[in-house]
């Protein structure tokens, strides 16, 4: 949204420049993303002077041009070659010398330069209307006053005008915002509160009713049919209007901002709405047919032409403004084609109302219409500007446009929108804002902002919010008003910080399928997506579930496990080149049991090929068991879950691998894939994979309670320990056996060596490394290697294991 400085300035009297102004919008919360120079002069004729033409001779080359002596103040004359037919002896005029740019009303900026025309020599350029933007008229130059200084710069001369423009990146639930008034009135808090401005400064007063001394002339009658959706509907009649190209001064208002202007009637509108916020529409009076103006929908796909051009179907929930016989304009959205203000327009009503704003949205949505009035509605305009701004715009009318006010000023104001009024808490605004404020500081800002206090005790008060301010409705609406007026830079970073996390237990499906998808995703993996419906082929579960008119074989039942889907997929993208893949899907499996369907939501997790590209550091590293292992032990590690691991005794699926438990519940199982399997499906790259089950999974991710702890401040100790045993001895029995340890200060187990060799005769060499850590102080090491002998002892007794 542009912002134009100076126009702020006729709403609030104050002293600063641009830059400041900026600066504390955007600190206000008004971020002034850019500023730009607004000038209304292109070029602001800088550089500019003004000559006087001493002599007037005959170009000797040239038929059409004159070799000029003019005098602009300096020690030598300057000789000129002009082609105007205007020029005369004594004249002053508007020259440029040499290095100045000029600014054309069309075309790119021109740098003026000493040249040789028909081989005489010129140095300047003595300027005509529209070569420096002042106008379009290029049949002769400019002829300034007898009176001008010769010397002096052109543009003391001539109105030029330079402004800053701010570009404000509104937030939506800023409306009261979206205008020049709205902006000044919260720079106006902003400098009250900071003290930068007089106490007792006020904004300029709205516009009042004048009550004139007229006949009402013209009358019209306004129907509304349904107060929800029009909550007011004001106008005026205006006769003997003259329809004409807007004055300089409200033409620049506009392009000022990057409006172009059409015509009075038309400017006049879009300046009020960009003034007060309050969107306009002038209608030609004698195209309202029975002088009636009805606000209603229409019946479903009424055809209607909107103001450009474009025949539109109609929704029967659109908000029409009809006459007595047809839809003259889409209320809040866009104007129609057949009531628009011409310039064979004599006389307009203008309308001034309020709309539902949902129902504005709904229907800008619907025709694809975006305007500046439907912008403003959508969001909630204030309904105590209606007034104001309809006596602005008719005062405006008849200045500019020579019109006759002929009418009443209407006023239906059938939906009353009441303040809003609610409890706050001192207390939790210091507590969600995270800075000290004492209260009277508090009620200092609400009060700037034009929102009543009433106190209800020590540290509460009942607060009234005005109907213009539809964003605060609630306690942290108040608080961010607090923030933003105080000033977010003036809030002192504590020496702690307080947070309140969540300690949630309880994990939703989604939730936590969300969680582990972006888990994988970090990790390499990509998402794939098959289809329900499985191959006859996969013939390996017999309780599958069969199709009763099945499309094709292909499709012929019900899947039963996420595996084969998978598969597939590794097999096409190796045979399409691209061997190294790594890839998880969430889904749905079905299965028949004891004559009850049975449905199961599951995710499988894929890899096959090389760990990772090939590359001269790594060289080829083919993905593994322990790779898929890491990945799905790093997920339950992300949820906090305890669990064990037992091998797999027979799989349908796997050739070998293991199942991860909670208790008797089994929640994965990883392994190498079957080659019967692989065979079925033309395959023989070699493939792991792992299913996680998901209800069994979130059933014991949601046993696991959060914990908060410091971070443990003593030295951890370390112990190593290698071992010789069976080859036939389960690494998950030993560190089962060694977890059943009563020991407190035993924090981890973790394998670190495994070797085996043929002088070792039928046995293995395990190294395993133990963490021990106190809580409250630091071990010994006692203590440490009491538990270490435990654990030799444990270890020979079960394993009959040895030291190595």
């Amino acid at each position: 949204m542009k912002i134009s400085y100076s126009w702020l300035k006729e709403h609030l009297d104050f002293n600063l420049d641009p830059i400041s102004t900026a600066d504390i919008l955007t600190d206000t919360g008004l971020e002034v993303e850019r500023t730009e120079t607004y000038e209304n002069i292109k070029g602001s004729l800088s550089g500019l002077v003004v000559g006087e033409i001493l002599s007037i001779e005959k170009h000797p080359n040239a038929d059409r041009l004159s070799i000029t002596k003019v005098d602009i103040g300096e020690i030598e004359n300057y000789t000129i070659i002009c082609g105007a037919t205007n020029i005369e002896k004594n004249q002053k005029v508007i020259i440029a010398k040499p290095g100045v740019t000029i600014y054309p009303k069309k075309g790119e900026p021109i740098k003026i330069k000493k040249a040789k025309i028909r081989g005489q020599e010129s140095f300047g350029m003595i300027c005509a209307e529209d070569e420096v933007g002042l106008g379009d008229n290029h049949k002769g130059v400019v002829i300034l006053n007898s009176s001008s200084k010769i010397g002096s710069d052109v543009k003391n001369y001539f109105d030029v005008r330079i402004d800053t423009i701010f570009e404000i990146g509104l937030t939506p639930n800023r409306a009261d915002a979206m205008s020049h008034y709205g902006v000044a009135r919260d720079l106006l808090v902003a400098l009250k509160f900071k003290k930068i401005i007089n106490q007792n400064t006020q904004l300029k007063k709205l516009p009042i009713y004048k009550k004139l001394d007229l006949k009402v002339e013209q009358s019209i009658n306004i129907q509304i049919d349904n107060p929800k959706q029009c909550y007011r509907y004001s106008g005026v009649i205006i006769k003997n209007v003259n329809v004409r190209p807007s004055p300089n001064w409200l033409k620049e208002k506009l392009e000022s901002i990057g409006l172009k202007p059409i015509n009075n009637v038309v400017d006049i509108t879009n300046y009020v709405l960009h003034n007060y916020g309050q969107p306009l529409h002038a209608f030609d009076y004698d195209k309202i047919n029975g002088k009636i103006v009805h606000i209603k929908t229409p019946k479903k796909d009424t055809l209607f032409t909107t103001l450009d051009s474009v025949e539109r179907k109609l929704n029967e929930n659109d908000i029409m403004i009809c006459n007595k016989d047809q839809e003259m304009c889409i209320g809040g959205v866009f104007g129609g084609e057949n009531s628009g203000v011409t310039e064979k327009t004599k006389n307009i009503f203008i309308e001034s109302a309020v709309f539902n704003p949902v129902s504005v949205r709904k229907t800008a949505k619907r025709h694809s219409l975006n305007t500046d009035a439907s912008f403003r509605y959508e969001r909630g305009v204030d309904c105590k500007m209606v007034m104001p701004a309809l006596y602005e715009a008719s005062e405006l009318v008849v200045d500019v446009c020579n019109g006759v006010i002929a009418s009443e000023f209407y006023d239906n104001f059938l939906n009353k929108q009441s303040d809003y009024t609610f409890q706050i808490n001192f207390d939790n605004i210091r507590k969600t804002g995270g800075f000290s404020i004492q209260n009277k500081e508090i009620t200092k800002i609400l009060n700037l902002l034009e929102i009543q206090t009433e106190k209800t005790g020590v540290n509460s008060a009942q607060i009234t919010v005005p109907n213009y301010r539809a964003d605060v409705q609630r306690e942290i609406d108040i608080t961010e008003e607090i923030m933003r007026i105080y000033g977010y830079n003036n809030i002192e970073i504590p020496n702690k910080i307080n947070s309140s996390p969540s300690l949630t237990t309880f994990k939703s499906r989604h939730s936590l399928e969300q969680k582990i998808s972006n888990h994988l995703v970090s990790l390499g993996f990509m998402e794939m997506m098959n289809n329900s419906l499985s191959k006859e082929s996969f013939g390996v579960d017999k309780n599958s579930i069969q199709l009763l008119n099945p499309l094709s074989k292909d499709t012929s039942k019900l899947r039963t496990s996420l595996i084969f889907g998978a598969l597939e997929i590794l097999k096409f993208n190796h045979f399409n080149g691209s061997p190294n893949n790594k890839f998880f899907e969430w889904g749905r499996t079905y299965k028949v049991q004891n004559e009850k369907y049975i449905e199961s939501n599951e995710l499988v997790i894929t890899i096959s090929g090389l760990q990772n590209n090939e590359h001269w550091y790594n060289g080829k590293s083919p993905s593994t068991f322990f790779q898929i292992k890491g990945i799905v032990e790093s997920i339950f590690k992300l949820f906090g879950i305890v669990y064990y691991q037992e091998p797999i005794s027979k799989d349908s699926y796997f050739q070998e691998g293991i199942l991860i438990k909670n208790g008797q519940e089994v929640l994965a199982t990883i392994g190498l894939i079957r080659k019967d399997i692989l065979n079925i499906l033309g395959f023989k790259e070699t493939c792991y994979l792992a299913v996680i089950k998901n209800d069994p999974f979130i059933k014991s991710s949601n046993q696991f309670k959060n914990k908060i702890k410091a971070v443990n401040k003593f030295q951890k100790s370390y112990r190593d320990l290698s071992i010789l045993i069976e080859e036939e001895v389960s690494m998950n029995e030993m560190m089962k056996s060694i977890k059943n340890i009563n020991s407190t200060i035993l924090k981890s187990i973790s394998l670190f060596d495994i070797y085996r060799n043929k002088q070792l005769k039928g046995k293995k060499s395990y190294g395993f490394r133990f963490v021990f850590l106190h809580p409250e102080r630091t071990l010994k090491d006692l203590e440490v290697d009491e538990i270490m002998n435990e654990i030799q002892t444990i270890l020979k007794k079960e394993f009959n294991a040895s030291l190595r």
